[in-house]
Order: structure tokens, then C-alpha cells, then sequence
């Protein structure tokens, strides 16, 4: 991946007239960062991928940084941007994980980890929205091949046991 902006120290820097072009689609909203620099989809998967080896071995800061520079890259990444928000939430950053899971639902309404997660987030606060949530990360995986697909499912099956259990306890009208 070339870089578009070089230092040559006292030389005059040229710019190429495609260069230019991605530029101004930048500066337009029509092109991300990472268009511009010519990032590959590989390139960002393989980010992406050390990122979530870091946050599996509990490095959440080192992988908060590679997931902002994917995000600060590409910020229609749906994936990057849910991915970030499981590392806010390890961090302990809750407002910052639901903000960017919501962010990962405006580009990709059925990524099973930001409707999860954002669903657990939001039931801890007594929000409903939760509940729905973690309802539509269900349809989204119904087999459960996703390691969220299985929570939202477990997570669906206590809600509903906890229900069962608070039935009971009532006393019938």
C-alpha cells in the first residue's frame, strides 16, 4: 500500500491528478481515508485480525488503537466499528460500545455482535431495547454459528426463565 502523502524535504511534492481526485472525494464525503490511501480489503481484514488476537489475549488498549485506526479509516466498516465497540466495553467505556454499536447497525442492521452487545448493554440499563435487540441478533444467526448468535441465544433463554420464574412468584388476579 503506497502511502499519498510523502515528505521529500526541500524537492517540490507532486501529486498525481488521480491522487488529487481521491482527494477532493475525501473532502467531499465520497471516498474514506482508507479509499484514498489504497487500502485493501485484505490489508484491513488482517488489521482487524490482530486487533481481535489482542483483544482475546486481554490487550483491549493495544486493540482499542488498531480498531480506531480501522474505524478513523473507514468509518462505514460495520465490522471494525462493532469490533471497537467490544473493546470500549471491556474497558469499561459503556456509552462509547453503544455508540458504536449503534454506528455498526446504521451500516449492517443484523451484525449479530453489535445487536448482542448493545442488547446486553441496554437490558443492564432496563431499556427494552435490549430485549429487541438481542431478539433480532437471534434472527440474524438463527443457528447460532456465530459466537454472538450462540450468546443471544443463551441470553434469550435466561430472559425467559427469569419471566417464568416472576410468573410464578406472582400471585394470580
Amino acid at each position: 500500500m503506497g502511502r499519498v502523502i510523502k515528505y521529500q524535504g526541500d524537492r517540490t511534492m507532486e501529486i498525481r491528478t488521480e491522487t488529487v481526485e481521491k482527494l477532493k472525494a475525501f473532502a467531499r464525503g465520497q471516498a474514506t481515508w482508507a479509499e484514498v490511501e489504497g487500502m485493501s480489503f485484505e490489508e484491513a481484514k488482517s488489521i482487524a485480525q490482530v486487533g481481535c488476537e489482542l483483544a482475546a489475549a486481554g490487550r483491549y488498549q493495544e486493540a482499542r488503537i488498531l480498531f480506531e485506526g480501522l474505524v478513523e479509516g473507514n468509518p462505514k466498516d460495520a465490522a471494525s466499528r462493532a469490533a471497537l465497540g467490544t473493546v470500549y466495553q471491556k474497558l469499561g467505556r459503556l456509552q462509547d460500545a453503544i455508540s458504536e454499536y449503534s454506528a455498526a447497525l446504521e451500516r449492517d442492521p443484523r451484525n449479530p455482535v453489535a445487536l448482542v452487545n448493545r442488547g446486553e448493554l441496554y437490558l443492564r440499563q432496563g431499556n427494552r431495547q435490549g430485549f429487541t435487540d438481542v431478539t433480532q441478533a437471534v434472527e440474524a444467526d438463527p443457528h447460532g454459528e456465530t459466537s454472538a448468535g450462540r450468546r443471544a441465544r443463551a441470553l434469550v433463554k435466561a430472559i425467559t426463565l427469569v419471566a417464568v420464574e416472576k410468573m410464578k412468584e406472582s400471585p394470580q388476579a
